[in-house]
Protein backbone atom coordinates (compact mmCIF):
# COMPACT_ATOMS: atom_id res chain seq x y z
CA UNK A 1 0.00 0.00 0.00
CA UNK A 2 2.68 2.31 1.05
CA UNK A 3 4.65 1.51 -2.74
CA UNK A 4 1.05 2.74 -4.21
CA UNK A 5 0.61 6.23 -2.25
CA UNK A 6 4.26 6.91 -3.16
CA UNK A 7 4.20 6.08 -7.06
CA UNK A 8 1.05 8.35 -6.96
CA UNK A 9 2.47 10.69 -4.59
CA UNK A 10 5.28 11.37 -6.83
CA UNK A 11 3.08 11.42 -10.23
CA UNK A 12 0.95 13.84 -8.52
CA UNK A 13 3.93 15.99 -7.76
CA UNK A 14 5.72 15.19 -11.28
CA UNK A 15 2.30 16.52 -13.05
CA UNK A 16 1.96 19.70 -10.52
CA UNK A 17 5.66 20.66 -11.36
CA UNK A 18 5.26 20.50 -15.69
CA UNK A 19 1.98 22.13 -15.45
CA UNK A 20 3.91 24.71 -13.24
CA UNK A 21 7.09 25.23 -16.05
CA UNK A 22 4.40 25.13 -18.67
CA UNK A 23 2.47 28.23 -16.92
CA UNK A 24 5.75 30.22 -16.65
CA UNK A 25 6.72 29.51 -19.84
CA UNK A 26 3.27 30.68 -21.45
CA UNK A 27 3.54 33.62 -19.77
CA UNK A 28 7.23 34.28 -20.41
CA UNK A 29 6.19 33.96 -24.04
CA UNK A 30 2.71 36.20 -23.61
CA UNK A 31 5.00 38.66 -22.86
CA UNK A 32 7.67 38.35 -25.17
CA UNK A 33 4.59 39.21 -28.27
CA UNK A 34 3.32 41.77 -25.48
CA UNK A 35 6.98 43.19 -26.38
CA UNK A 36 7.02 42.43 -29.96
CA UNK A 37 3.71 43.59 -30.74
CA UNK A 38 4.77 47.24 -28.90
CA UNK A 39 7.44 47.67 -30.65
CA UNK A 40 5.84 46.83 -33.93
CA UNK A 41 3.09 49.10 -33.43
CA UNK A 42 5.79 51.68 -32.60
CA UNK A 43 7.83 51.10 -35.46
CA UNK A 44 5.17 50.71 -37.97
CA UNK A 45 3.44 53.92 -36.51
CA UNK A 46 0.11 51.97 -36.41
CA UNK A 47 -2.99 53.23 -34.49
CA UNK A 48 -6.42 52.55 -34.05
CA UNK A 49 -8.99 53.66 -36.45
CA UNK A 50 -10.92 56.77 -35.79
CA UNK A 51 -14.91 56.60 -35.17
CA UNK A 52 -15.31 58.54 -38.64
CA UNK A 53 -12.97 56.04 -40.50
CA UNK A 54 -14.78 53.15 -38.52
CA UNK A 55 -18.30 54.26 -39.12
CA UNK A 56 -17.07 55.18 -43.16
CA UNK A 57 -15.76 51.37 -43.44
CA UNK A 58 -18.26 49.44 -42.08
CA UNK A 59 -20.93 51.34 -43.11
CA UNK A 60 -20.32 50.92 -46.90
CA UNK A 61 -19.69 47.44 -45.95
CA UNK A 62 -22.99 46.75 -44.32
CA UNK A 63 -24.51 48.61 -47.21
CA UNK A 64 -22.79 46.21 -49.70
CA UNK A 65 -24.15 42.96 -47.72
CA UNK A 66 -27.17 44.26 -47.44
CA UNK A 67 -27.65 45.51 -51.13
CA UNK A 68 -26.20 42.76 -52.87
CA UNK A 69 -27.95 39.47 -53.86
CA UNK A 70 -24.61 37.53 -53.27
CA UNK A 71 -25.93 35.42 -50.63
CA UNK A 72 -28.81 34.35 -52.77
CA UNK A 73 -26.98 33.28 -55.36
CA UNK A 74 -24.88 31.15 -53.30
CA UNK A 75 -27.46 29.65 -52.04
CA UNK A 76 -29.26 29.48 -55.28
CA UNK A 77 -25.82 27.59 -56.27
CA UNK A 78 -25.97 25.17 -53.19
CA UNK A 79 -29.81 24.49 -54.09
CA UNK A 80 -28.92 23.36 -57.82
CA UNK A 81 -25.73 21.25 -56.50
CA UNK A 82 -28.08 19.08 -54.99
CA UNK A 83 -29.82 18.46 -58.78
CA UNK A 84 -26.96 17.75 -59.89
CA UNK A 85 -26.02 20.47 -61.29
CA UNK A 86 -22.38 20.68 -63.30
CA UNK A 87 -22.71 24.35 -63.87
CA UNK A 88 -23.31 25.14 -59.94
CA UNK A 89 -21.11 22.91 -59.00
CA UNK A 90 -18.22 24.27 -61.34
CA UNK A 91 -19.41 27.62 -59.93
CA UNK A 92 -19.21 26.73 -56.09
CA UNK A 93 -15.26 24.96 -56.83
CA UNK A 94 -14.35 28.28 -58.33
CA UNK A 95 -15.54 30.24 -55.02
CA UNK A 96 -14.11 27.41 -52.80
CA UNK A 97 -10.71 27.74 -54.64
CA UNK A 98 -10.63 31.84 -54.66
CA UNK A 99 -11.32 31.79 -50.92
CA UNK A 100 -8.62 29.23 -50.92
CA UNK A 101 -6.23 31.53 -52.32
CA UNK A 102 -7.39 34.43 -50.37
CA UNK A 103 -6.66 32.27 -47.88
CA UNK A 104 -2.84 31.05 -48.72
CA UNK A 105 -2.28 34.46 -49.66
CA UNK A 106 -3.11 35.61 -46.53
CA UNK A 107 -0.76 32.64 -45.04
CA UNK A 108 1.96 34.19 -47.30
CA UNK A 109 1.83 37.56 -46.27
CA UNK A 110 1.68 36.77 -42.35
CA UNK A 111 5.01 34.10 -42.67
CA UNK A 112 6.67 36.74 -45.28
CA UNK A 113 7.78 33.86 -47.11
CA UNK A 114 6.12 32.01 -50.11
CA UNK A 115 6.47 27.95 -49.27
CA UNK A 116 6.92 27.07 -45.85
CA UNK A 117 8.63 29.31 -42.87
CA UNK A 118 11.67 31.41 -43.19
CA UNK A 119 14.80 29.19 -41.90
CA UNK A 120 15.75 29.81 -38.32
CA UNK A 121 19.79 30.41 -38.33
CA UNK A 122 21.48 29.24 -35.07
CA UNK A 123 22.76 33.11 -34.20
CA UNK A 124 19.41 34.52 -33.34
CA UNK A 125 19.01 31.98 -30.49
Amino acid sequence: MSAIVTKATGLVNSVVTKSGELANCAVYWGKVGAEMGKIVYKAEGLAPPSQAEFQKVYGSFVKFVKGSDHGAVIAKNFKALGANNKEAAYKLGALGLQCYGFFALGEMIGRRHIVGYPSVHGEHH
